[in-house]
């Protein structure tokens, strides 16, 4: 630098545009502009630019949206070339028809990721416009209306859809998924409920759902590494036979790695009973979650049993429970249920490491506990954690009484985290 300083050679504006868009692809967009005042070479060097994140740092260093919009025309009416990837996410976005003036922009410009995240009482109805983008990639949407006009054929290019609190007739959805045959990533987050929700996706890797539903059905998704599935609503009492039963929902994803599941899912899933025989679906399963773990019926105790000795490389296991101190009056079935279960010998013998979030220490909980430290050849951590508060025994009573108990694997550390209100 000092040596360019004495030549009066200006190095940096001299390199080749690919690397000076790079650098300023590095910068916020904010900065990228601001390099508009270095000098006169550099005053339209951003206008190339090929991402525009118009995002929440920007709405916040704002007093009122017009100030947001003047900025946000100004740069869409300098800028030249494609835009490949778009944000726009502010909680001062709420005036829509300056969106659809924008996305009619952007239709031009070849968009293959596109992200428009709405904080507002009102829900925003996407125009026409944005189902013209025929080279998008990726798709975030959040706070929307999701109707597309007759004759929309999907995204041929999708990768990835992630729908947040979006409103859309659920048969619009189904269309969409069959109409993107190299989607991989799904999520969908408190958005429309569904009588019943199906996924028939031959290419989908990822798979998140947060919501409402009857029923939920995967018909093809051979290539499914991940799911989180949570389900917020009651299981419906008619919902389909085929839809909560454990081997049909688990039937179309052989390759699963990764599984995490809560709500009344595991409610919903013992509606058809537990199948004699373990699950081969989920052999390859190496991580399982189970959020909302009550420990309030031997049948849904029964469930998890069941899903983790399917699990043969299951190495992580994660419970996160929400037992109540007033419940001890259900304890003695399943207490019993659990020891009586030798189910677990010899399937969990890769097992590495176990997290009891929000534990009460309940007989219940403990007893759970105790059937893993029994048949965990390999167990290198079980870690327990809740407010201190809620603890029904201190934390060390719990570890000093879980160090008694027989313990299949020799070098398993016993972590008891007791958390005060105040942290």
């Amino acid at each position: 630098m000092k040596s360019a300083r004495r030549s009066g050679v200006d190095k940096i504006s001299n390199l080749p545009c690919n690397v000076l868009d790079g650098i300023l692809g590095c910068l916020s967009l904010k900065d990228a502009v601001k390099t508009s005042i270095l000098s006169k070479n550099w005053r339209y060097n951003w206008v190339t630019r090929t991402e525009l994140d118009f995002d929440y740092h920007l709405f916040r260093s704002l007093a009122h949206e017009q100030e947001a919009n003047t900025i946000i025309y100004q740069v869409l009416l300098l800028h030249k070339g494609p835009i490949l990837n778009f944000i726009l996410s502010g909680s001062n976005l709420i005036s829509f028809p300056e969106i659809d003036h924008w996305i009619l922009f952007l239709s031009k410009k070849n968009v293959q990721k596109f992200t428009l995240q709405i904080y507002s009482r009102n829900s925003y109805h996407l125009p026409s416009h944005l189902f013209t983008f025929k080279q998008l990639r990726h798709l975030e949407l959040g706070m929307c209306l999701f109707h597309p006009p007759p004759g929309f054929k999907g995204f041929e290019k999708l990768i990835n859809l992630d729908l947040k609190d979006v409103t859309f007739v659920p048969a619009v959805l189904k269309n969409l998924i069959s109409r993107s045959p190299l989607l991989e990533r799904l999520r969908l987050c408190w958005c429309t409920n569904f009588d019943t929700l199906e996924i028939d996706a031959v290419n989908l890797k990822c798979f998140a759902f947060r919501g409402a539903s009857k029923s939920i059905c995967f018909k093809n998704a051979p290539m499914l590494r991940k799911a989180n599935v949570y389900l917020t609503s009651p299981a419906s009492a008619d919902a389909s036979p085929v839809c909560s039963n454990l081997t049909k929902f688990f039937c179309y994803m052989p390759r699963l790695m990764e599984l995490d599941i809560g709500g009344f899912l595991l409610k919903y899933l013992t509606m058809g009973g537990l199948p004699e025989n373990a699950l081969t679906t989920l052999n390859n399963v190496k991580s399982l979650r189970i959020g909302g773990m009550l420990f309030r019926t031997v049948e849904e105790v029964s469930c998890v049993i069941y899903l983790i000795s399917s699990c043969p490389k299951l190495q992580e296991l994660t419970i996160e429970c929400e037992t109540m101190n007033t419940m001890n009056d259900v304890a003695e079935p399943i207490v019993q249920f659990l020891r009586d279960q030798s189910s677990l010998c010899g399937v969990v013998k890769i097992l590495q490491r176990v997290y009891m979030c929000m534990f009460s220490g309940l007989e219940m909980e403990i007893e759970f506990v105790r059937s893993i430290l029994a048949y965990a050849p390999v167990l290198e951590e079980i870690s327990i954690w809740n407010y201190s508060c809620l603890l029904i025994q201190t934390g060390k009573q719990l570890t000093d009484k879980m160090k008694q108990f027989h313990q299949a694997s020799p070098n398993v550390e016993i972590i008891v985290d007791e958390v005060d209100v105040e942290d």
